[in-house]
This record gives structure tokens, sequence and C-alpha cells, in this order.
């Protein structure tokens, strides 16, 4: 019996071992390109010393409009609102986040809200743009409330898509993360390409839209040299700065569009109701049947309500305002959920 323990003991150790030692010997050949050899002739800004990605297409003349994405994304994301938002005349930029697409992946405790905010209001500062509407997704949605809270002015309106307003900590595997070595090994294999397709269905209720071509370009990053890193050093990160998005809600005073999922996994659509209660000039749109990525699950309806939201804000701006209560509106998805 004890010699059928050991060797138990013993294949227990090794699997151990290799799955260890392969986080860390199969880095660096999944890992393989720097920012230049991946981004190529793309744009990049230095904030505050670091790298810092951008896409900027549209007239310069024309109203900006400022995408954001969401935690463990990048630009790829916003393909189609761009695209809509080209098409509707507006000056349209992307920014990566720091630790995501093309931007600098610094190993330091520094990613937090307020310092995402800065790096974005440092991307616009660059680009000559004092002013702007704000579109941020999930993680990204806080960041853009982030914006709103420490610099209003630079803030036309912000539409905010199942943003992650509430959180006051990382979520729960950020302390698995936090450990040496473990936490390595984790943030390794919770990165890897393969996993990309699972995660996205995983927070969509309508996957109809997650192709090989589309799973490709969100995987894609991933093979950006210290995204691994990244990960870890995101989870020791303090969850926001000197001003937190929670405690601060109320200050958001600019015209404020709500999307969310009617089936978000991540972030339920009951944030969605709260948070209209508390942001004083805000509007909330529920799309039936979707998850957490409503603007791919349900692309057009989403494109129409923040080309709309955008015309109405500019007419706040000229003295008309939005309708005296907040009020919540739910859109037939387009498609049935794909289960």
């Amino acid at each position: 019996m004890a010699i059928t323990f050991s060797i138990a003991g013993v294949v227990a150790l090794s699997l151990a071992g290799s799955v260890v030692w392969g986080a860390y010997l199969l880095t660096p050949l999944r890992e393989r390109f720097n920012l230049r050899e991946f981004a190529g002739d793309d744009q990049f800004v230095w904030v505050n010393g670091y790298a810092v990605h951008y896409t900027d297409d549209g007239p310069h003349s024309a109203p900006a409009v400022v995408l954001i994405h969401g935690f463990a994304s990048s630009v790829f994301t916003w393909r189609g609102i761009k695209a809509a938002l080209l098409a509707a005349g507006y000056r349209v930029i992307a920014v990566d986040q720091l630790g995501s697409g093309a931007s600098a992946r610094p190993a330091e405790p520094i990613y937090t809200t307020q310092t995402q905010a800065e790096l974005v209001l440092g991307v616009l500062d660059a680009l000559g743009v004092p002013r702007a509407h704000f579109v941020g997704h999930s993680f990204g949605g806080r960041v853009a409330m982030q914006i709103a809270i420490l610099a209003p002015e630079r803030v036309q309106s912000l539409t905010a898509l199942a943003p992650e307003a509430f959180a006051t900590s990382r979520p729960g595997i950020a302390r698995w993360v936090r450990l040496p070595v473990f936490g390595y090994v984790l943030a390794f294999y919770s990165t890897s390409p393969w996993l990309v397709r699972l995660g996205l269905r995983f927070v969509s209720a309508k996957r109809h839209w997650i192709t090989d071509a589309v799973v490709k370009g969100y995987a894609r990053p991933l093979y950006v040299r210290g995204s691994t890193l990244a990960q870890v050093w995101q989870a020791r990160s303090p969850k926001d700065g000197p001003r937190p998005v929670p405690h601060n809600l109320s200050a958001i005073t600019q015209p404020t569009l709500l999307l969310w999922g009617e089936r978000d996994p991540v972030f339920p659509a009951g944030d969605g109701a709260r948070l209209v209660r508390i942001l004083p000039d805000a509007r909330l749109q529920v799309f039936e049947g979707a998850g957490h990525i409503v603007h791919e699950e349900c692309p057009e309806p989403t494109q129409r309500a923040i080309l709309d939201f955008l015309e109405l804000s500019t007419k706040t701006q000229a003295g008309l305002s939005f309708p005296a209560h907040p009020h919540h509106q739910t859109s037939e998805a387009s498609q049935a959920a794909d289960v």
C-alpha cells in the first residue's frame, strides 16, 4: 500500500512539475512578438513613460468618439462600432489599455482604473483633442466613468456597455494569480489563445458571432511579449486610485447611455437598473437574450442605439435635455439566443 501511494505521489508531482515548467518554458515560444513586430506601422504615443497604442480614423474636424475596450480585450473588439461611427462622419479614436492589445505591458503594480484613465487622457492630449464622446465596454466602461469623474470637462457624453461599476476589489481569482509560481502558471494558462473561444462563449448568450476569424482577432494580442506577466501584475495592482468609481458615481453628470445584455453572466442587468437610479442624467437600454458583449452579439441594434444617443447628446449640449426621469428601455435582440 505504501508503495502504491509513493508511486501515485511521484506521478502527481511529475504532472504538477510538467504543468509548472511547461508554463515557464512555453512562454517565450508563445509570446514571440514585441510591440512593434505585433502592431507594425500602427500609431503609438508615449504617456507617462509607457507606449500606448491607438487608432485614429475619420476627419479631425469632426466630433471625436473615444473607444475603450474591456479586460483582456483590444481595439479589435470595436471593429463594427468603429465602422458605423466612421460612416456617420465621426472621428474615431480607439485606445489599447495598458497591458492589452499592442500597448506596453509593464511588470509593475500600476494597473489601476485611474492609471488607465490617465493614459487615455494622455493619448487625447497628444492628439490635441480637448473634449470627446466616450464609449467603454466592461472594465473599459469603468475607465470611461473614471475619466468623467477626474476630468468632467473632457467628456461630452458617456456610453457604457455592461460597465464594471460597483466592484471595489479584484475578482476572487486574482488572489490566486498573486501567488508566487502558481500565480504565473495560472496566468499563463488562463491567457492561452486556445481558451479564448471558450471564454467568449462563456460570457456570451448569443454565440453566432464567434467565428474562427473573430477568435483569432481576440487571441492575437496574447502573442505579445509580457502578456502573462501583465496578468500577474494586474492581479497585484490596487483596483482604484484616490477617487474610486463606485464612491463617486453621482459626480458623473454628463449625458449617459447604459447598454446591457439581459442575460449578462458577468455584470447582471440589475446593475444597470441600479446605475440609472444613481447617475443624474442616464438612460438604460437592455437587449433581450444578449450576454456580456452586446456590441458583438447584437451589433446593429447596439450601433443604432449609440448613434441615436450621440445625436441626442449633441442636441442636449445645444440646450435640449433628456426626459425628466431616466428610463429603462428593452430592445428585442436581432437574433434568437444561440445556446
